[in-house]
């Protein structure tokens, strides 16, 4: 009798909160009809790796938006300092595999990328965590968190400073991190148990914990990956970018 290979069940999970020092409350600012953190639901909805999706927030507004627009909401509590650790609250009662952590102020994530990011989990069970790059010419952008990869392509360290550094050899091009980020469920729970580490404290970048306890994070370069809403003027631009996406147009 041939026993038959189990599915990797694959979930992908939004952290939304109201409290951004950057931009306040941005997760419900609505971009063409729709708040913020429900288009980034939406989209990761059309991705084919993903058995489901929730949102997760400790808000009640949020909560509230989401199940009015038909999303499976998942309520955590307040205390998380990073949305990894509100994840593995969430993931507890959730049946799965592998964890996708889709930042909720990603509203212009591709489903494509997200396929493309699961599949070196679902292929090498061996790995833990992983994480999209895309190249980048910005230059002193704090905003943004940049990684130098090894040559098997994990990354060896992120930041949000510029890197490598220009200092004797001209950089043209940097590897700027797309917050699409799969964890073995397992290693999520894990991870969430460790402390926060000296230089993710120092940097604000909780992927630091990963590398500073030595965990290979690989890394897959997508192309043509969208901003996420940072600042205001950000959301100026994906505001105007949203006007004219065609994928908004299999959901909207």
């Amino acid at each position: 009798m041939v026993s038959k290979t189990k599915k990797t069940k694959v979930v992908g999970m939004v952290p939304a909160r109201l409290e951004s020092s950057r931009l306040p409350g941005k997760a419900l600012i609505e971009i063409e009809g729709l708040p913020m953190a429900i288009h980034t639901c939406r989209r990761a909805k059309l991705s084919k790796s993903l058995d489901d999706v929730y949102l997760v927030t400790d808000s009640e507004e949020i909560r509230k938006a989401g199940e009015k627009h038909n999303i499976a909401v998942i309520m955590t509590g307040k205390h998380h300092k990073t949305g990894s650790d509100r994840l593995a609250e969430a993931c507890q009662g959730v049946e799965c595999d592998i964890v996708v952590n889709v930042q909720g102020d990603e509203p212009l994530v591709n489903p494509r990328h997200i396929d493309e990011i699961v599949a070196p989990l679902i292929k090498d069970p061996k790995l833990q965590i992983a994480v999209g790059v895309t190249r980048y010419n910005e230059k002193a952008r704090t905003s943004d968190i940049k990684a130098v990869l090894d040559l098997k392509s994990n990354v060896l360290y992120c930041s949000r400073s510029d890197l490598p550094s220009d200092a004797r050899v001209l950089v043209k091009e940097q590897l700027k991190m797309c917050f699409i980020v799969p964890f073995r469920k397992g290693f999520l729970l894990q991870y969430a148990s460790w402390s926060p580490t000296p230089l993710e404290s120092i940097e604000f970048n909780e992927y630091l914990r990963v590398i500073e306890h030595g965990i290979k994070m690989r890394a897959v370069l997508i192309d043509d990956a969208k901003i996420s809403v940072d600042t205001p003027d950000d959301l100026k631009i994906v505001k105007e970018l949203m006007k004219k996406d065609k994928i908004r147009k299999q959901y909207a």
